[in-house]
């Protein structure tokens, strides 16, 4: 009975291994369409055979970094070329010559502004010696020498002639040069209310020498 039992073991063995080998020989001449994947080997399954679907658990959701102070900002610092710069004030401006405040009542004058006066039609004095005065003087002038005694008299005249205004002008005129007498002329009549009193700067030798009309004679 146990032999039996053997026999039949041994031959349902024989013909697993038979089928093994013929099932072996056949895949391996099979095509490579239709061979089939070895359990554990990486080789692809043929087209059309069922795959499985290999699924990874899900892990750990994760985790936000965590949240940090914020940092604190540095002092705002303008820029150095955003600072506007001083201006720099402009240099001052030159002093102007000081302007008259009033009217001066006696002051000096050029060759040639007595020369406009004289075609203008004003009046001119000579302040000279009565003897300077024989041997040349300005056209037209009257005679009035400050040193000399009928001083007062030649200009009662010559106001009489004339009839100046206290505001009219009068030119004065002597030597020019250092000569004062002019001056001293203009004082004078200043005193007596003549306001307009110019005076010849540059004198007789200066209108001569510009060849301006010049007579001579007592007056």
């Amino acid at each position: 009975m146990m032999h039996t039992r053997r026999s039949t073991t041994l031959r349902v063995l024989a013909l697993a291994g038979m089928a093994g080998a013929a099932a072996l020989l056949s895949n391996i001449l099979a095509s490579p369409a239709r061979r089939l994947a070895w359990a554990g080997s990486g080789a692809p399954l043929p087209s059309g055979a069922p795959q499985t679907e290999t699924r990874v658990p899900p892990g750990p959701p994760p985790q936000p970094p965590p949240l940090q102070p914020p940092k604190e900002a540095p002092p705002h610092r303008p820029a150095l070329h955003s600072v506007p710069r001083a201006a720099t004030p402009p240099p001052p401006a030159p002093p102007k010559a000081q302007e008259a405040t009033a009217f001066s009542p006696i002051r000096e004058i050029s060759g040639q502004e007595a020369w406009a006066a004289f075609q203008s039609g004003v009046s001119f004095l000579d302040a000279r010696r009565s003897s300077e005065f024989a041997e040349g003087h300005i056209a037209g002038a009257w005679c009035a020498p400050i040193w000399e005694s009928d001083v007062d008299d030649r200009l009662i005249s010559f106001k009489a002639a004339r009839r100046p205004g206290s505001e009219d002008p009068i030119v004065i005129y002597c030597s020019g040069g250092d000569c004062r007498d002019s001056h001293l002329l203009a004082s004078k009549l200043l005193n007596e209310g003549y306001f307009n009193l110019l005076i010849y700067r540059d004198g007789f030798p200066d209108w001569a020498a510009q060849g301006h009309p010049v007579e001579k004679g007592q007056p």
